[in-house]
């Protein structure tokens, strides 16, 4: 083959290999970390006729959770994740969409979200005047540095409680692998894994929006 149609050859690779991992991106939520022209948006379901559940969310947020960090090694070197904050960014974009309403209050402690369903509590108020308290709990975060990719894997867990006692708990598990080229960071990879994890909380979600249903 002669030079020039390698060349030519190489560059039609190069570029299919670009619009497949462009395309791949699309599939999932924004990351907070991402620019603005990069930014990608939780599905809208409203798109295929479905319209946002019809309930009021209260979304309690435990400082364990939005403070939450994990450390990676990469290639020898330490990587502090802020794991936490944007996972508590992207839920709020994608519950914003999937629920009709959705208010959010950061707690000190989950032990503090709970005691806040309680009738007694001073501040059941703000649980009365909503449908369903939402709190957000990390089950698992795991990562690992392989001689030729790097791999990421976060598991998210919401409870949902009802104002009448009852309550859903859904789950959603996100992972995500890159080479290790210049262009995709370990923080690309944690990323990429976290709004996997949060668009398959949606999916949960949607899956059993019956069960939201006043």
């Amino acid at each position: 083959m002669k030079p020039i149609k390698i060349i030519v050859v190489l560059f039609m690779l190069f570029t299919l290999g670009c619009s497949t991992m462009t395309g791949s991106e699309h599939r999932i939520s924004r990351g907070s970390g991402d620019s603005p022209e990069n930014a990608l948006t939780p599905m809208d379901y409203s798109q295929y006729g479905r319209p946002p559940i019809p309930v009021k969310i209260l979304l309690l947020v435990p400082a364990e959770f939005e403070r939450f960090e994990h450390v990676s090694y990469y290639e020898g070197n330490s990587v502090r994740h802020l794991i936490g904050r944007d996972a508590e960014l992207e839920m709020r974009d994608a519950f914003g969409i999937e629920f009709a309403k959705v208010e959010v209050l950061p707690v000190r402690s989950e032990t503090r979200a709970i005691e806040i369903l309680s009738s007694n509590d001073p501040e059941n108020a703000r649980v009365r005047a909503c449908d369903y308290v939402a709190i957000p709990k990390f089950l698992r975060v795991d990562s690992m540095d392989r001689r030729e990719k790097y791999e990421f894997e976060i598991d998210l867990q919401v409870e949902f409680n009802a104002k009448n006692g009852s309550s859903i708990t859904i789950k959603g598990h996100g992972e995500s692998m890159i080479g290790k080229y210049a262009y995709l960071t370990p923080e690309k990879g944690a990323s990429m894994a976290l709004q996997n994890a949060v668009s398959a909380l949606l999916d949960g979600i949607e899956k059993g929006r019956n069960h939201f249903v006043r």
